[in-house]
């Protein structure tokens, strides 16, 4: 798997599962909210927040529902450039979605480590290859799309000289289903792309991100409020700061459990292997020059002696002493 690198972690197979806090427009157009979820999100643990930039009337016609709520909640340019700053002073990444290609070059131009495509602009191909020719990492959402859509979306980064592109498994329902994840779909991706993959969630349960870990998510996003109860589409089905804090130390305890998949014994077994072992012990009293039988020798607790690997081995060898009952034998007790 090729490994990709934001502001120098690294994301894929054997490293730390990355997580992002989607605060998307849970800052409901307040600064000042957008802020605290920068700060609740670095104190949890959170590797990076994300929210998404956009002019209102260049992603949605005039007679579009919800043309009223993204212009209530809409932050400007200048507001970006202070999350951005204020981000790298709290020493979390920031990071966008940008919603139409003017936003998406505001955020070349501010320099972001990192670039986010929604699900509903998987087959924005302007867009995206606008992203893309800032040649920084690309982290791709596949809600909604078929593997033949999300291979074109990955071709167009590719055409673009980008190879630095993250995958995220997504269901596109809010809030997602939990009977509707399909996680499997992770390790399909990492097979057929060979990027990190991840999976980002637009449901309210903790569970189904740990599940996305243990099953090989190389990232995590999770869309996150500073309080469930406030007005706005996403706030319902968002974590909150302290659930938010115990998934992160989950998901970290889970990493500590998976290991490195090297099948050796671990610091703690080694102490444990000769108690634990059995060796090969006399069973009957024989004198030097007898022979070694099955019926004067028996497999026991400790292994101090001859491992029973090699007890057909030692069958017919004679013995160069005389012997007691539970006595061990070793090797240079054969002659």
């Amino acid at each position: 798997m090729v490994n990709i690198s934001i502001e120098e972690k690294q994301i894929g197979d054997f490293h730390p599962t990355y997580f992002v806090a989607e605060a998307g427009l849970n800052h409901n157009g307040n600064l000042k909210i957008a802020k605290q979820l920068i700060d609740e999100a670095f104190n949890c643990g959170a590797d990076a927040i994300k929210f998404q930039t956009y002019k209102t009337t260049e992603f949605l016609t005039k007679n579009s529902e919800y043309l009223d709520f993204f212009k209530n909640v809409e932050l400007s340019y200048e507001e970006f450039k202070e999350l951005n700053d204020y981000s790298k002073n709290v020493g979390i990444t920031f990071f966008s979605s940008p919603f139409d290609i003017k936003s998406a070059e505001f955020l070349v131009k501010l320099g972001i480590p990192c670039f986010k495509i929604a699900s509903s602009d998987l087959t924005n191909y302007p867009l995206i290859q606008t992203v893309a020719k800032a040649k920084t990492p690309l982290i791709i959402s596949t809600g909604l799309s078929t593997m033949e859509e999300v291979e074109n979306a990955v071709n167009t980064c590719l055409h673009e000289g980008n190879n630095k592109i993250i995958l995220l498994h997504c269901v596109a329902n809010y809030p997602a289903l939990p009977n509707e994840v399909n996680l499997s779909s992770i390790e399909t991706m990492k097979k057929k792309f060979n990027f990190p993959v991840g999976f980002s969630d637009n449901g309210d349960s903790s569970l189904v991100d740990i599940v996305a870990v243990s099953m090989g998510a190389n990232i995590i996003e999770k869309h996150f409020t500073l309080d469930k109860h406030f007005d706005g589409p996403d706030h319902s089905f968002s974590i909150e700061p302290k659930s938010l804090k115990i998934l992160i130390n989950q998901i970290r305890q889970i990493e500590l459990m998976k290991g490195d998949g090297i099948k050796v014994p671990q610091k703690s077994e080694k102490q444990n292997r000769d108690i634990i072992r059995k060796s090969i012990y006399i069973n009957k009293e024989i004198s030097k020059g007898e022979s070694l039988k099955e019926e004067n020798i028996s497999i026991k607790r400790p292994a101090i002696s001859i491992q029973p690997e090699f007890f057909n081995e030692i069958i017919g060898r004679k013995v160069n002493k005389d012997f007691k009952i539970d006595e061990p034998i070793n090797w240079q007790d054969l002659v």
